[in-house]
């Protein structure tokens, strides 16, 4: 904007992937808004706005105004026989109203994010887990096991949380183990101060079930373990049974046998708490998906992919999955605020309350566009350890509703 002066802010939270990064600088020029300094590069792109026109709301491709769309998805949920309010990627303002919304017209609920989540909840519904957080990782974990591909290039500053240079109490003698693919070059930089080795595991879940034995003090039959020889195993489990406080941790998303390599790695973990001190840490948390299914929690009683319908509500992790769901629902409301996160595709008729640079394959019947939670306006969040629930402020004056004005629009008519 011409002639407009720049302000820098400092200690910018970042709410998109679930980290929780609260330390971000960025520079605004009237609408314009900027990363400043070192930040991840998906960060960086998610929080630049240019000074252009909004994105109009639209029915059928045609703009309209708030109003007029609002209405028109409102006349959509009224005729609904089956509606799935899926992507849910929102503050908590936003997924509270939406729930309100499911409650007023029926709906499945479900996060476009929570494959993990579920493959995760398989594993602590059959055994539960001892999970810690990312304030004890920093501060105490002297041995971290990282199973999988290498966290970093989802999570940019993720082994930078987990090690500062200056942790409350572990020592200087940290080591970190990848038990998979190795680690790339951020990852590498971000681990300096720490001993980094690596093991090609091409079966996660046979490795850690054999580490898992090794550290219990039994000898399983083989000379190697999913890819790992034996001694290696071996050697890992006497440093995991001789750390201060060992963590395991794993991005169940990107692992097909997700909800495995969570069990194998919750026994591993109760194995070693009987002589020392050790926690899980699931990787996740991306466009809130912790924060939205903590309230799905508070408000019902039951986490995301759950029915409501009238004044009953049923869960079911696998048929309210919103693959399954889509294929006998008439309606899809779809939200994604945090970024341009396109819908599924889907034949029924779409109501989107969507990011506005969002690229559609189709134009949904019915678009409202957003403003994203921590840019255009204030919000809340929550990290991926579920403990903190962090503040996003806004960095310019909205001009497009949030979601949870949105939805208000469409229901109060």
């Amino acid at each position: 904007m011409a002639g407009a002066s720049t302000e820098t802010i400092h200690d910018v939270v970042c709410g998109f992937c679930g980290l929780g990064c609260d330390d971000l600088s960025v520079e605004v020029e009237g609408r314009d808004v900027r990363a400043k300094g070192s930040i991840c590069p998906e960060a960086a792109r998610l929080l630049r706005r240019l000074d252009v026109p909004d994105r109009p709301a639209s029915v059928a491709g045609a703009p309209v105004s708030l109003d007029e769309a609002a209405a028109a998805a409102r006349r959509i949920l009224t005729e609904a026989r089956a509606p799935v309010i899926g992507g849910l990627g929102t503050d908590m303002a936003g997924a509270g109203a939406l729930v309100d919304l499911a409650i007023r017209f029926g709906g499945v609920l479900d996060h476009y994010a929570s494959d993990g989540l579920f493959r995760n909840y398989a594993a602590t519904q059959r055994t539960g887990w001892l999970s810690t957080t990312l304030a004890e990782v920093r501060n105490r974990c002297d041995v971290l096991v990282v199973v999988g591909d290498d966290p970093s290039a989802v999570w940019g500053r993720l082994f930078e949380r987990f090690f500062p240079e200056t942790p409350l109490f572990a020592d200087q003698g940290r080591k970190v183990v990848f038990l998979g693919s190795a680690p790339g070059e951020k990852a590498k930089a971000h681990l300096a101060r720490a001993k980094v080795v690596h093991h090609a595991a091409s079966d996660a879940v046979a490795a850690l079930e054999a580490l898992g034995s090794f550290v219990a003090g039994r000898q399983p039959p083989g000379e190697s373990f999913g890819g790992i020889a034996a001694n290696a195993l071996a050697g890992l489990a006497e440093e995991l049974r001789s750390a201060h406080y060992a963590v395991v941790t794993w991005n169940a998303a990107e692992i097909d046998d997700g909800d495995l390599v969570a069990e194998r790695a919750t026994a591993l973990v109760d194995a070693l708490n009987v002589t020392t001190r050790a926690g899980v840490f699931p990787l996740g948390g991306r466009d809130n998906i912790i924060g939205v299914n903590q309230l799905m929690l508070w408000r019902i009683g039951y986490p995301l992919r759950t029915a409501i319908r009238g004044q009953e509500s049923a869960h079911d992790g696998v048929l309210y999955a919103s693959e399954a769901a889509l294929a006998d629902a008439d309606v899809l409301v779809w939200v994604s605020a945090f970024g341009p996160e396109p819908p599924p595709a889907f034949t029924g008729k779409v109501i989107a309350l969507a990011h506005p640079e969002t690229v559609f394959e189709k134009e949904p019947d019915v678009l409202i566009p957003v403003g994203t939670p921590g840019v255009d306006h204030a919000g809340t969040v929550f990290r991926m350890d579920s403990i903190v629930s962090l503040p996003l402020g806004a960095l310019r004056v909205a001009t497009l509703p949030s979601v949870a004005e949105a939805v208000r629009r469409i229901a109060e008519g």
